[in-house]
């Protein structure tokens, strides 16, 4: 076995690819990314949760609308 493998146990890891400056920027886009789309998820389900619940309270008490003011 050549020497630049280091074996720690029975399965040892494949070597990894050589990443470009290119290829490590890209990765990082990505988990921000990602993680800005799951917050973005989780704030509008507590939004939208948020408005269905004021929008069912306001039908409830909601009175009869009043017809058109007149105009000046």
């Amino acid at each position: 076995m050549p020497r630049n493998y280091n074996v720690d146990g029975f399965f040892r890891d494949l070597p990894k690819k050589a990443t470009t400056a290119q290829d490590k920027t890209d990765a990082a886009v990505r988990l921000i990314r990602d993680d800005d789309a799951e917050k973005r998820a989780e704030l509008t389900a507590t939004l939208r949760a948020a408005r269905m619940e004021r929008d069912a309270d306001e039908s409830a008490a909601a009175e009869a609308p009043r017809g058109k003011k007149p105009r000046r």
